[in-house]
């Protein structure tokens, strides 16, 4: 693809094939996601991923964690405010994730969705060290992204969800993370379930309008 087809498939997939990824495809994405830059190239990311019989087991827990009404835990949530501000929050209030499915009466398939992990044959979890600046976090951001890019160019389906790092002592267990990184972004990826009803274009949420964003001043 070239750029402009690459950034405007950029979706989110709340449904996968079970088709398998390639470990190796994995690897390379990740491996070219390198070269995304971060303050003084601290680089301060690692990548684990989870596919095959340790992602089942891991989906499985989960499940029950959420089953059972275990309470999350996300360690960003020690790091970061949830507190938003007015702006973003009627953004989420008019135009959020779940927003397009509610107004057609089909959260459902929103809730299912989450709750199964978009039935991804792979998740790259992604962390920082537990002793790092906000700014480390901006950087992890520019590092999930370029990843999520690469994996479109190859045609690959993209999920990031706050919702695969709920339970972040079971991520650690899972994919081998230590006590001293903080688990903080995942990512699904698979091929695209072009069948599948939530994967709808209809569903994709609308953008804020460009003049309430931008401002230049010269």
């Amino acid at each position: 693809m070239n750029f402009k087809e690459v950034f405007q498939n950029e979706h989110v997939t709340r449904k996968f094939t079970n088709r398998k990824v390639p470990e190796k495809a994995i690897a390379e994405i990740v491996e070219q996601a390198q070269q995304s830059p971060s303050l003084l190239n601290s680089q301060p990311w690692r990548a684990y991923v989870l596919m095959g019989d340790a992602l089942a087991e891991f989906k499985k827990v989960a499940i029950e964690n959420s089953d059972n009404k275990v309470k999350p835990n996300e360690d960003f949530a020690s790091m970061l405010s949830l507190d938003w501000d007015t702006f973003p929050s009627s953004n989420m209030a008019t135009m959020g994730a779940s927003q397009s499915f509610f107004f057609r009466n089909k959260l459902n398939l929103f809730t299912e969705a989450n709750k199964n992990m978009f039935n991804a044959p792979a998740i790259i979890f992604l962390t920082i060290p537990r002793k790092s600046p906000a700014w480390s976090v901006f950087d992890l951001g520019i590092f999930a992204q370029s990843i999520m890019l690469l994996a479109v160019n190859r045609g690959l389906g993209i999920m990031p969800a706050h919702s695969m790092v709920s339970y972040p002592d079971l991520v650690r267990k899972y994919a081998g993370i230590s006590e001293d990184e903080y688990v903080g972004m995942a990512i699904a990826v698979g091929y695209i379930d072009k069948n599948a009803e939530i994967n709808d274009p209809v569903f994709i949420p609308k953008r804020v309008p460009f003049n309430k964003i931008y401002k230049v001043s010269n």
